[in-house]
């Protein structure tokens, strides 16, 4: 089995001059962690997702420390006012301020085959990749494909064999 029998392709996209509020509002109602960002001819820009969201929601201070201290952010106030300024300062910035970068994601294309699937998920910062088809210099997004897609295939194409096969599913 590949990518292309397992990912989705109906896509829910943002361009990248669509605020970030416009993503969470997106991410909420279709249920999805990351929106792919394609420009106006469906090439693949970047990544917005929830853990990038998360991140821009962390006080200024907690992003000067680096990732190896911010684990340790107990000395900071809890107060849900912070945030929400935070939110403020960026809900109406385009997304394209902060976009996980092509260059710093993972892919895979149509006819990646699940083992190398499975390898490049367990690479990646995020729970699914973008499916992509390279035409000329540009890369053209048509599908994404998460963890949960592939244990699904794999367990659904095994059902299906077994039911064919009339053999118990153990």
């Amino acid at each position: 089995m590949t990518t292309k029998s397992i990912m989705t392709s109906g896509l829910f996209t943002l361009e990248p001059t669509d605020s970030v509020a416009d993503a969470l509002l997106l991410m909420h109602e279709k249920h999805v962690r990351n929106i792919p960002i394609v420009d106006q001819s469906g090439v693949f820009v970047g990544l917005f997702g929830l853990r990038r969201l998360s991140h821009l929601l962390l006080p200024k201070v907690a992003l000067n420390l680096g990732k190896h201290s911010i684990s340790d952010l107990h000395f900071l106030p809890d107060e849900i006012m912070q945030m929400g300024d935070r939110w403020h300062e960026i809900a109406d910035q385009p997304v394209e301020n902060f976009l996980e970068k092509k260059k710093k994601l993972l892919f895979c294309t149509p006819d990646t085959a699940f083992p190398e699937l499975l390898s490049l998920l367990d690479e990646s910062k995020d729970s699914s990749l973008p499916v992509i088809v390279v035409e000329g210099e540009s890369q053209k997004l048509v599908g994404m494909v998460s963890t949960w897609d592939v244990l699904e295939g794999i367990i659904m194409g095994r059902l299906i064999n077994d039911d064919n096969n009339q053999k118990p599913v153990s």
